[in-house]
């Protein structure tokens, strides 16, 4: 564990850091702010792999450690989302079996 610890943010040439900044009492919702900074990050890994880099989005502990966030200079209204890992393609994604579109959608009659 603390090998991979260690190893947590050396596998790709580049991470960002995707931060929400949360502002009580707005006009926004913070569950709206909180999506937008995940929109952001999505977006990120979307524009990357578009330019033909392997990107990943992952989280893990240091996300949501306060010990990181201050490492970071974070303030108590920010919130880590996401690390955007990007980099070279190293092996192609594997492709996972997915379910049947008709089997997540239905129909609300309200």
């Amino acid at each position: 564990m603390l090998a991979k610890d260690r190893e947590r943010f050396g596998s790709a040439p580049l991470v960002v850091t995707v931060v929400a900044r949360l502002t009580r009492g707005h006009k926004v919702p913070e569950a709206e702010q909180r999506l937008t900074a995940g929109c952001v990050a999505y977006n990120l890994l979307l524009g990357a792999q578009a330019l033909g880099f392997g990107a990943q989005w992952l989280t893990g502990w240091p996300a949501y450690a306060r010990e990181v966030a201050d490492l970071l200079g974070l303030a108590e209204n920010e919130e880590i989302v996401g690390f955007i890992h990007i980099g070279s393609v190293r092996i192609p994604a594997m492709e996972h079996a997915r379910p049947a579109l008709a089997d997540l959608l239905g129909e609300w009659n309200g």
